[in-house]
């Protein structure tokens, strides 16, 4: 398949997934909020885009090449800087602490592994205490409510794709936990997010 036709059979299928979550996602809104039944449709529509893993290959989605880095490759977007879906490409060692999203978030995986700890919602503070592991790989994922707690642990290059109710830039105010200090501090998200919408790049 060409460079051309494998971006033209990946734009139809994200647009056909995104829409496919736009709706569960107004069916949540329509009753009041996605529940955890809502995320985990979301979760399962994403692994059935993530199985064409052939379309998101690291040819047109480059991985990072410095250690602990990543790169959020935006592919997805609403007007309204909603419903937006990265692939996420993760360099070796990379790790997050437990931090919040304050919007669902869902994370399937394609290529490599990333140890997903759960700590569910810590909103009385204190410190987050695991309640089960998930290992994200290609057939399995992960999906959270907007108060749910998660770290993320990778040994070797990973390439996932993270779905959000906001896009990272609305992330503001969110925390983690400052394990040193022993206390929840604003999180700053400083990844590195490339614009790969086809009606955005050159």
């Amino acid at each position: 398949m060409s460079m051309q036709d494998r971006a033209a059979e990946r734009a139809a299928a994200v647009e056909k997934a995104m829409g496919d979550i736009a709706r569960i996602d107004a069916d949540g809104r329509e009753r009041g909020g996605i529940d955890r039944a809502g995320v985990e449709r979301i979760r399962e529509r994403l692994l059935r885009l993530a199985a064409r893993d052939d379309l998101f290959g690291d040819d047109d989605f480059p991985p990072p090449e410095s250690a602990g880095s990543s790169i959020s490759y935006r592919i997805a977007q609403n007007d309204d800087d909603e419903l937006a879906l990265y692939v996420q490409c993760v360099a070796d060692g990379t790790s997050a602490p437990p931090h919040e999203h304050n919007t669902w978030a869902v994370i399937v995986g394609m290529r490599g592994q990333e140890l997903n700890r759960l700590y569910g919602p810590c909103g009385g503070g204190g410190e987050p205490q695991v309640q089960h592991e998930v290992m994200v790989e290609r057939g399995t994922g992960v999906a959270m409510l907007a108060d749910d707690v998660h770290s993320i642990h990778i040994e070797g290059a990973a390439t996932n794709f993270h779905c959000y109710g906001l896009a990272l830039e609305r992330l503001t105010g969110r925390r983690f936990w400052h394990a040193r200090s022993g206390e929840w501090r604003v999180y700053v998200d400083d990844s590195v997010i490339v614009e790969a919408r086809p009606d955005r790049t050159p």
